[in-house]
């Protein structure tokens, strides 16, 4: 290996472990071992007898997400059902995206400027709701594993992929029905549109083949059988969303045909910054909507990219990530309109999923060549000219959103570190408060009698703030910190 390229190497490597090194940081400096929110209904629909597998064995068990069964048993037996053990497993699937950036960025002799964006991207801490709160840890280990995925989908593609590959990705949806949950719908959505792609032309124009034509066939048809087991189980789940409207779709496109759009425009601009900068920043609704609208319009500039320049010959890893980051959106808005509220997918804990675009932005961009015969299309280059400058303002906009949400969040890691301690005090001394502010205090918006038989089970058999091992805002008993 020539210097030069060991240099490079050097850097991918540098880049991911700086990134990680700093969101463990961020972990240790903002966060407290205290269960909280949604924490209650796990505690007191799974716990304490963890290894009962009648709690498995139900109609909607892919709903549930399997692999939390095993992960909270390790937890539970092993850790006293430890939120910081959470954090890690979300911490893991971050680095799982990482690794398949990386194999990514040495196999195409990615930029180094695209490369540090990505890592800016992935690192940053617009989805610090995400890092913190334990129960996404499935989403985002499964989005990882979707990154994953998506490198062997790109070895297929390419014509470099081996038997063994091709048949692990045949039957990769299967297996992401134990971790994905609902996300399996948008992961699903974008395989079989892409391998539909791949199976009429054959992956990369210079390695197509009826042989790679039948891989996607089959791709295809297993992901979709995955989809239709997932919606069978779906059918059987029974799901409560506190502070929902009382009314349908349509009566809502009658009543407020406007909301979507500005629902949408928002939950785009979440891309780019985070909810809580934009309101400390005092940003107008009117300059919230335009960075959406931008963000939606990079989208179509690095579909446009990626089909004029030709990078279909090349890659379809940058496509994955765009159509996977696009219905994201789309299933997310669907999901969540129920609260009325156009705020609602601006939350940090979305930004995880939406991400997943704006790396395929920043990978178009990043490969895009200029074409060769230039001087013969001249009118066709000016625009692509206009794609290409427009492209490279959004990707700054969409890097300086998250550094600065990223400084931000830096300056708030104290003052979040302070809040969990507090509700380890709470919950501790939880004899001393009325329903109406424990579920005020642990940000509880469901039934009271859940969160006090949360709290009993921990108590009874000490288990996190309990645990001996948990010195989290451990002041003595009775001595109330409120």
């Amino acid at each position: 290996m020539k210097p030069k390229e060991k240099n490079r190497l050097f850097c991918y490597i540098l880049f991911p472990v700086a990134g990680a090194l700093f969101m463990l940081w961020y972990i240790h400096a903002a966060g407290a071992d205290v269960v909280y929110s949604d924490y209650f209904r796990i505690i007191d629909e799974y716990l304490p007898d963890v290894e009962n597998v009648g709690k498995i064995l139900v109609p909607d068990v892919l709903t549930r997400i399997p692999a939390t069964f095993l992960q909270r048993m390790v937890n539970v037996r092993s850790f006293g059902y430890s939120v910081i053990f959470d954090r890690l497993c979300t911490f893991m699937g971050i680095v799982l995206m990482a690794l398949a950036f990386l194999r990514f960025a040495t196999r195409q002799n990615l930029k180094m400027w695209a490369y540090v964006a990505l890592m800016v991207v992935l690192f940053s801490l617009s989805k610090w709701e995400v890092l913190m709160n334990g129960t996404c840890w499935a989403h985002m280990v499964a989005i990882g594993l979707f990154f994953i995925n998506y490198t062997l989908f790109d070895d297929i593609w390419q014509g470099e992929s081996t038997g063994v590959s091709e048949l692990l990705v045949t039957l990769m949806p299967f297996i992401w029905l134990l971790v994905a949950g609902e996300y399996i719908a948008s992961y699903a959505v974008t395989v079989i549109l892409v391998a539909g792609y791949g199976a009429l032309t054959g992956g990369a124009v210079n390695h197509g083949s009826k042989r790679v034509q039948r891989v996607f066939s089959g791709i295809i048809v297993t992901t979709l059988a995955a989809l239709c087991l997932y919606a069978l189980s779906r059918r059987s789940a029974v799901w409560e969303h506190a502070g929902a409207a009382d009314m349908t779709l349509k009566e809502l496109l009658v009543f407020a045909p406007s909301f979507l759009p500005r629902l949408l425009l928002k939950g785009f601009a979440g891309d780019a910054i985070g909810q809580e900068t934009l309101f400390f920043l005092h940003v107008p609704d009117l300059v919230v909507y335009i960075l959406g609208a931008v963000v939606i319009i990079a989208y179509a500039a690095a579909l446009i990219i990626y089909f004029k320049n030709g990078m279909a010959e090349r890659t379809v890893f940058p496509l994955l990530l765009l159509v996977s980051g696009f219905i994201n959106h789309g299933l997310v808005a669907y999901a969540r309109w129920i609260f009325l509220n156009e705020n609602y997918l601006l939350s940090s804990r979305y930004a995880g999923q939406f991400m997943v675009g704006t790396f395929g932005i920043i990978l178009v961009f990043a490969l895009y060549k200029k074409p060769k015969n230039s001087y013969r299309r001249r009118g066709n280059d000016d625009y692509k000219a206009v794609v290409k400058v427009f492209a490279v303002l959004s990707v700054i906009l969409i890097l300086a959103g998250n550094i600065y949400t990223t400084y931000d969040e830096i300056k708030k890691a104290p003052y979040r570190k302070a809040n969990y301690e507090e509700m380890a005090t709470v919950i501790r001394n939880h004899e001393e408060y009325t329903e109406e502010e424990l579920c005020s205090l642990l940000e509880w918006h469901k039934d009271p009698s859940i969160l006090i038989n949360g709290i009993n089970i921990l108590e009874e058999n000490k288990l996190n703030v309990f645990s001996p091992l948990n010195n989290t805002g451990n002041n003595n008993k009775g001595e109330n910190a409120a």
